[in-house]
C-alpha cells in the first residue's frame, strides 16, 4: 500500500518539479563566437539564470546543433535580433531553439 501511493505522489508531482524550457526576452545587442568546439552566443539581455550572460551550442556534430550554428551565423550576417530556448533552471544555458525577430 505504501508503496503503490508513493508511485501516485511521484506521478502528481514529478511533472511540476522538472525544469521547463522557454523563450526568454529577445536578444538585440549579442554576438556569436565559437571557441573549442562550443559556439556562443553571449548578450547583455540574456537570461538572468544563464552563467556569463550567454548561451551555448554544442557543436558536437549533429545534424541539428550544426543548422542552429548556422542559422546564428546566418542571422547576425543580416544584423537580425534573435529569440532562443533555454531551460529554466540550467546555469549553463544550452540553446535549444533558435528564431530571426524583424525589426
Amino acid at each position: 500500500m505504501k508503496t503503490c501511493l508513493l508511485l501516485i505522489l511521484l506521478v502528481f508531482i514529478s511533472p511540476s518539479l522538472s525544469a521547463k524550457r522557454y523563450w526568454p526576452s529577445e536578444l538585440v545587442n549579442w554576438t556569436l563566437s565559437l571557441n573549442n568546439g562550443v559556439a556562443y552566443i553571449s548578450s547583455p539581455q540574456f537570461a538572468e539564470h544563464c552563467s556569463y550572460s550567454r548561451g551555448q551550442i554544442n557543436m558536437d556534430g549533429t545534424e541539428f546543433n550544426k543548422a542552429q550554428y548556422a542559422y546564428a551565423l546566418s542571422a547576425k550576417a543580416k544584423d537580425k535580433k534573435l529569440k532562443y530556448v533555454v531551460d529554466s533552471e540550467q546555469t549553463t544555458c544550452i540553446i535549444t531553439g533558435l528564431q530571426e525577430v524583424a525589426r
